[in-house]
């Protein structure tokens, strides 16, 4: 299946090879890919991801925290939590390895129209907020990110060159401690010119979205990708 696909989407690869490799933590790790980006038919958008195949039968997707066509540059934050292949496949890499990278797509984008951005999401999330966080600079516009962490991981935030809002994950429930920091955001912000971009645990967005739809935010200001939930070693 995984050659199939490979040979199907061949001319969407693009050879790259790990130039560096940085651990903010052990479970955290920072990777940058160079290669040459200019026969990709889409430019990157910030939330968009890219795609490597891992071993002999699945792909895996991933978030860059940065894709710089012009530089041929992409950077990828890594959570090895050790639960899967991926995790799995992203702790053997070492600079010097040579990979396909196929990408970018994806649904998730953002939104050049927003006055403002929420981001949501968990360890999987924070490279994604990096590169949300400074497309938002970019054009002037706010951007807040709330992550909902292991409490052993909270301060991975100061790793991070953006500030970023952590809670700690609750026994009692999904998002239950991120809730009030929605309130605190949608009472402060401009709400129906703010775009929303929920990432990380599948039932976790679940809960933030009902929650933002209850307080009266559109479902068309809403961009959701769930980068994972349990039972499952990869969506």
């Amino acid at each position: 299946m995984a050659d199939a696909m490979e040979s199907l989407f061949s001319g969407s690869y693009h050879p790259v090879t790990v130039t560096e490799v940085n651990y903010l933590e052990a479970e955290l790790k920072h990777v940058r890919f160079e290669g040459d980006f200019s026969a990709s038919k889409r430019k990157f958008r910030p939330g968009n991801v890219i795609e490597f195949r891992i071993n002999e039968t699945e792909f895996r997707h991933y978030t860059p925290s940065l894709f710089d066509h012009g530089r041929g540059v992409c950077d990828v934050l890594f959570y090895l939590h050790g639960m899967g292949p991926g995790s799995d496949w992203a702790a053997t890499l070492k600079k010097g390895d040579g990979l396909k990278l196929l990408g970018p797509g994806g649904k998730l984008k953002f939104d050049i129209n927003a006055n403002d951005h929420f981001v949501f999401g968990d360890e999987t999330s924070l490279g994604l907020m990096q590169s949300m966080y400074r497309a938002a600079e970019a054009q002037d516009t706010t951007c807040e990110c709330l992550v909902e962490l292991d409490s052993n991981h909270i301060a991975w935030t100061d790793l991070v060159d953006i500030p970023i809002h952590p809670v700690a994950k609750s026994p009692k429930g999904k998002a239950v401690t991120a809730l009030p920091e929605v309130d605190c955001f949608l009472q402060r912000s401009d709400r129906h010119k703010t775009a929303f971009y929920l990432t990380g645990n599948a039932k976790s967005i679940q809960v933030i979205r009902k929650h933002l739809v209850n307080s009266g935010i559109t479902a068309s200001q809403i961009q959701s990708d769930p980068y994972w939930v349990e039972g499952k070693t990869g969506l």
